[in-house]
């Protein structure tokens, strides 16, 4: 029969087997894996033989297992070595040691020392002293560790090597007929165990919350064992009645196991994890209260101030996606002020990974994974594989995507993906902790994530709707107004100007002058909401738009203004009514203009400019073609950052005689000619006007796209 010691030496020779052949059949291993597989085949070795000799009283395996004994601590000793980067100076007296030990196990192995117990013994002491020498090898490098979180990884391997140490030197006296409990193979499974998720998961976090996992299953079977025990103990020997209280208590335990196990691990955590369970219910909490804004800025702060106040990040930020579809820029953050734009040519990378269907990018996972294709192949190797240059191309991917999370002040980037296409990144960073949130926290915060996504889509169909919506309003309001306003107004002028200012005492005179001026400045009113709310009547035909800024910067006649025209030569065409845009020109630098009183630099750029199509979606990439793109910088006062948002809704405006329809339409006539219009301050003072226009280019692109490369070519 065999007994605890013999069935745990059999139940750790079977775990660690498949612990060495996982390891083994691992793709792409490092050197690492491939030494604790080596690690996990000797300590196979020692208790297979340790399990065989001890059933069937075999000499070939006792001499085995005295073998396997003698070789584990050089291979525990080689594996820890390896997988801190211990300096080899540190380890050479261990490894001359543990050299001289494999030496003196083989001697014993093979000669008839192996049947005196007092060899046995020396033996196993030699092991247990060579462990503890590694033990203390890793309790030195985890006072040397830099950072806190690799010095908490090393103190849990560490504690852990200590017991099973410890333990283990109880099996020794079990092995010699002392009654003791054998515990060493017990606790050298569990360590097996957690040094392989140590490997494979990498992160601290992960590992906290497998030592949860394993509370809560404790907890949970305790539980449940009661319940089995409560109905089934007083049964005795009626069998009846035992396989009644049997099926009772399952049925119980069926109906109680989901409910027990989520209030289980609830508690659990909230003891031993109480920053995560706040944060937790926290973001659970927020997901509710964002179903309820419509709001894109509104959501954002909203999201990031419920963030940044839980404390457990220096740095949140929110990006969204251009209208012009070149790049995604800050909509808001909290903490250090992060890059204002990332290009296309930046998030390129990031965009792959988002549409691949990643839900989160992490910036320890990003580093670790180049630093493993680094040990792999090193930068400079001369190594031609297939598999060199597809780990070198995998290796520029990363670093890009590490350069745009850096640029973002990011170590946790979730994308904000809606109807297929990747519309923002939701970014948080404690830069206090290289690992600040644990898997169940990303959980949360992807779902915030997702919650956002949808507030962004709903928020520009909205927006749409309003647009309709108003312009609709205002056609219909548009054919009263002229008769109703347009007409007493010419009566209001014509008889003003009848008027003899020379018959009126000299102090009223004036008052005709200011009755003609305000019914001008009514007219000017009624005519700018007609035009915006009439339909456009267009006249499109291949346009230079150079040429349109230069006779339109003609009509500026403020010498206090200093004007730069920086056009860029052989701009392409655009498919355009020239008298549109020359009123939409106006209207922008006449705007500058008055933003200027005391003078100041007003300059207008253009250049042609290349959609990423890797930023839209598959609808939106059909129709994408090259763009012309014009600025105009003013130094003027600048617009505020609140008014921003509301500048192209009619009748807003900021001026005291302003009639808050120019930029609306503007925006209308953009939006005619299928172009983007957008405001933007700038680093020093004054505000800066961006509008993109659809180029005509006649010759053919190649994108590998015959459809975009028809599109382009016509």
């Amino acid at each position: 029969m065999l007994d605890a010691r013999t069935q745990s030496a059999l139940l750790a020779g079977i775990v660690t087997l498949a612990m060495a052949v996982a390891m083994l059949l691992r793709r792409g291993r490092t050197r690492v894996f491939t030494l604790f597989a080596a690690l996990n085949l000797t300590l196979f070795g020692f208790e297979l033989g340790d399990f065989i000799s001890s059933v069937g009283h075999s000499d070939f395996w006792m001499r085995e297992t005295l073998l396997a004994e003698s070789i584990l601590p050089t291979a525990a000793l080689s594996f820890f070595a390896e997988f801190f980067a211990e300096p080899g100076s540190r380890t050479r007296f261990a490894e001359r040691f543990t050299l001289f030990g494999i030496l003196a196990g083989l001697g014993v192995a093979c000669s008839p020392l192996a049947t005196v117990p007092y060899a046995r013994w020396g033996l196993g002491a030699y092991a247990l002293v060579s462990l503890t020498l590694t033990v203390s090898l890793l309790y030195a490098r985890m006072r040397r560790a830099q950072s806190r979180t690799e010095r908490a990884r090393l103190y849990y391997l560490w504690v852990g090597g200590a017991l099973t140490v410890g333990f283990a030197l109880t099996d020794l006296f079990a092995r010699f007929g002392y009654p003791v409990p054998p515990l060493g193979n017990v606790a050298l499974t569990i360590y097996v165990y957690f040094l392989s998720q140590t490997l494979l998961r990498h992160r601290l976090l992960d590992l906290n919350e497998l030592l949860g996992k394993l509370v809560v299953l404790s907890a949970l079977a305790l539980v449940l064992a009661t319940i089995y025990l409560v109905n089934v103990s007083w049964v005795g020997e009626r069998r009846g009645l035992l396989f009644f209280n049997t099926l009772v208590a399952s049925s119980v335990i069926l109906v109680l196991y989901e409910p027990l196990k989520a209030k289980v691990e609830e508690w659990v955590v909230a003891f031993l994890f109480h920053e995560r369970w706040e944060l937790v219910r926290t973001l659970t909490a927020l997901q509710v209260r964002t179903q309820a804004v419509i709001g894109v800025r509104e959501m954002a702060r909203l999201v990031l101030d419920t963030v940044y106040e839980t404390r457990r990040v220096t740095h949140a930020s929110l990006y969204l996606l251009s209208d012009d579809g070149l790049g995604f820029f800050c909509l808001d953050h909290r903490g250090p002020a992060p890059a204002p734009l990332l290009d296309a040519a930046t998030s390129r990378a990031l965009l792959e990974d988002a549409q691949s269907g990643r839900q989160a990018l992490l910036t320890e996972n990003v580093q670790r994974r180049l630093s493993e294709l680094d040990q792999l192949f090193p930068p400079g190797a001369a190594t031609e594989s297939a598999l060199a240059a597809s780990s070198r191309q995998e290796s520029l991917r990363l670093a890009e995507i590490s350069a745009a999370m850096e640029a973002m002040c990011a170590s946790v980037t979730i994308p904000l993906v809606s109807g297929g296409q990747t519309v923002g990144f939701f970014n948080l960073l404690d830069d206090r902790v290289a690992e600040a949130f644990a898997s169940d926290e990303l959980t949360a915060i992807i779902a915030v994530a997702e919650r956002a996504a949808i507030t962004v889509e709903n928020s520009r169909l909205y927006e749409r709707m309003k647009e309709r919506d108003r312009l609709a309003a205002l056609g219909e309001m548009a054919a009263g107004l002229a008769h109703e306003i347009r007409n007493p107004l010419g009566a209001i002028k014509g008889a003003a100007q009848y008027l003899d200012p020379k018959t009126i005492p000299a102090q009223d005179a004036e008052f005709l002058t200011i009755i003609t001026e305000e019914v001008n400045r009514l007219d000017a009113i009624v005519r700018s909401f007609l035009d915006y709310a009439r339909p456009l009547k267009s006249t499109f035909a291949p346009t230079d738009v150079n040429d349109v800024l230069t006779r339109t910067a003609r009509l500026l006649t403020d010498s206090q203004v200093r004007l730069f025209l920086e056009l860029t030569p052989d701009l392409p065409l655009v498919n355009g009514d020239a008298d549109q845009l020359k009123q939409v020109f106006l209207n922008l630098l006449q705007n500058a203009v008055q933003a200027m009183p005391s003078g100041g630099d007003l300059i207008v750029r253009t250049a042609a400019r290349q959609q990423d199509r890797a930023l839209l979606s598959e609808e939106r990439r059909k129709d994408s073609v090259p763009t012309v793109e014009i600025r105009i910088a003013d130094t003027g006062a600048g617009i505020p950052e609140e008014a921003r948002e509301h500048i192209f809704i009619p009748f807003y405006t900021t001026k005291e005689k302003g009639t808050g329809l120019g930029l609306a339409i503007c925006q209308r006539l953009v939006k005619n000619h299928r172009g983007t219009i957008e405001v933007r301050g700038r680093s020093g003072p004054g505000t800066e006007f961006v509008i993109r226009l659809p180029a005509l280019v006649h010759t053919k692109v190649e994108t590998g796209d015959e459809e975009y490369d028809k599109k382009v070519g016509t």
